[in-house]
């Protein structure tokens, strides 16, 4: 190759929109991804903790009296808060733990404990342990910033988890230092101090095992 054929092609600038485009179009499809991938993971979040608050609400103000939730209704909200999560799938990747915690003093010495009166489980992400404590194997709750109870208090504690599943697997999510396991949880004061259990239900058995899926 002579040097005038060198020359010639040093000056063509044919293709080089062509080379700048290829080049910038990893980058340009990265920011977007990851802007898309960003939200959604946003929008979890958000319904993470709009749910948690949502169910404890509706645990802490149900029945009077004597007359609480029965466990019918504690399946009822369980399903209720499956299709409130979508397009997310918390029944296959997320864990809702509801427990009731009662202010008491069973030692009759004056330091009120935290005891956790009943514990209820679903959802298949069970990694996601409670965050108060498992009543099968803790009597006393841990509550969030350390707050303890007034004697006979009952308070309503909501933990919703969610194993976030991405949009794009790995790539972008990867690059947002994000965590994928997504936690929020609220507390409630309950209606009435006599709603210590919800009531038994031959048809719906209690789902008090913290450590399968179902609960049961």
């Amino acid at each position: 190759m002579n040097v005038a054929r060198i020359a010639s092609l040093a000056r063509n600038r044919r293709g080089v929109a062509f080379l700048e485009f290829a080049l910038g179009l990893p980058l340009f499809l990265g920011l977007t991804l990851t802007g898309v991938e960003f939200g959604n993971y946003v929008m979890a979040t958000n319904r993470v903790q709009r749910m948690a608050g949502m169910m404890s609400d509706l645990v802490a103000q149900s029945g009077t009296g004597e007359i609480g939730i029965s466990e019918k209704q504690v399946y009822d909200l369980f399903n209720a808060i499956d299709l409130t999560a979508q397009p997310f799938d918390l029944r296959n990747h997320g864990r809702v733990v509801i427990t009731g915690v009662q202010g008491t003093d069973q030692n009759n010495d004056k330091v009120i404990e935290n005891r956790i009166l009943w514990q209820r489980f679903d959802g298949a992400f069970t990694q996601a342990a409670p965050v108060v404590g498992c009543r099968q194997k803790v009597e006393i709750a841990t509550l969030p910033n350390a707050r303890n109870l007034l004697l006979d208090e009952v308070m309503f504690h909501v933990q919703v988890s969610y194993d976030y599943q991405p949009i794009f697997k790995i790539i972008p999510f990867s690059m947002m230092d994000a965590q994928p396991a997504i936690t929020r949880s609220v507390m409630f004061r309950a209606r009435s101090k006599e709603f210590t259990t919800p009531n038994s239900d031959a048809k719906f058995p209690p789902k008090t095992n913290c450590d399968t899926p179902s609960g049961l």
